[in-house]
């Protein structure tokens, strides 16, 4: 009989250890929960806002097409295509995006856009264009300029886009580009480096051409780059510049001359 109390006894005492154990299990469960409930919180929260990142970079050509029309049918002209954005467009982009029609940005744009004719970009090159960048509204396009500009610091992509600007600037059905426009064109895109204040001075004042072509055009960024501001480089004998610069030099001279 003793045993059988014992057994007893130890049946009873081990039952409140086993209930001991119930509310600590419960409450590891419920941690156990909690946590899964919050980690799975956080993985949602981190997919939505992956999800919402790759939907900003997303391109949405219906969004850029409503977007373009905006700059459309602001031409005076009755005639002028309603699918195009001209001149009128052209300026209300540029307040838009904070820059000046005077900067180098809009030729920047056009460059990338691979427009035609200045100053106008079509549906085609806007849609084509601004799909390679990535661009389908105005606080894009605003946040993508300065890079785009800072481009133009390469050598090899500023002399892309200085032959580029021969192209665009020019006569559509001429082969050369009018003489005020190219001094405008220079002035533009060749703020600041050597030779372009005076270059455009000796082609105001002088007005040795009326149009310049493109050989003249292209050669005039190889020698900015090669020939010294004072022109104390300059090798008349062996070098073979367009006849254009051989005059802009001998001017140069005569004026140091008569200094």
């Amino acid at each position: 009989m003793p045993p059988k109390r014992k057994a007893a006894t130890a049946a009873v005492t081990e039952t409140p250890a086993k209930a001991a154990k119930t509310p600590s299990s419960r409450a590891g469960g419920r941690k156990t929960a909690t946590k899964a409930a919050t980690k799975a919180s956080t993985g949602k929260a981190d997919k939505a806002n992956k999800t919402t990142k790759v939907e900003n970079k997303h391109f949405d050509p219906e969004k850029c097409y409503r977007w373009f029309k905006t700059y459309t049918g602001l031409e005076e002209d009755e005639d002028f295509d309603k699918e195009q954005i001209g001149p009128s467009g052209i300026a209300k982009l540029c307040e838009d995006i904070d820059v000046s029609l005077e900067t180098v940005d809009m030729l920047v744009l056009a460059y990338h856009l691979e427009a035609d004719t200045m100053p106008i970009f079509t549906k085609d090159e806007w849609a084509k264009g601004m799909k390679t960048l990535e661009i389908d509204s105005t606080q894009k396009l605003k946040d993508k300029m300065p890079s785009l500009v800072a481009k133009l610091e390469d050598p090899q992509h500023f002399k892309e886009f200085y032959r580029y600007i021969f192209m665009f600037a020019k006569d559509s059905e001429q082969k050369c580009m009018p003489l005020e426009t190219a001094c405008a064109m220079i002035q533009t895109v060749m703020q600041g480096r050597p030779h372009e204040k005076r270059f455009v001075e000796f082609l105001e004042t002088k007005k040795p051409v009326k149009v310049i072509n493109k050989d003249q055009w292209y050669n005039f960024l190889d020698f900015s780059d090669s020939v010294a501001e004072d022109l104390s480089n300059y090798d008349g004998v062996n070098s073979a510049w367009p006849v254009l610069l051989d005059e802009y030099v001998e001017w140069r001279n005569e004026e140091s001359s008569a200094a």
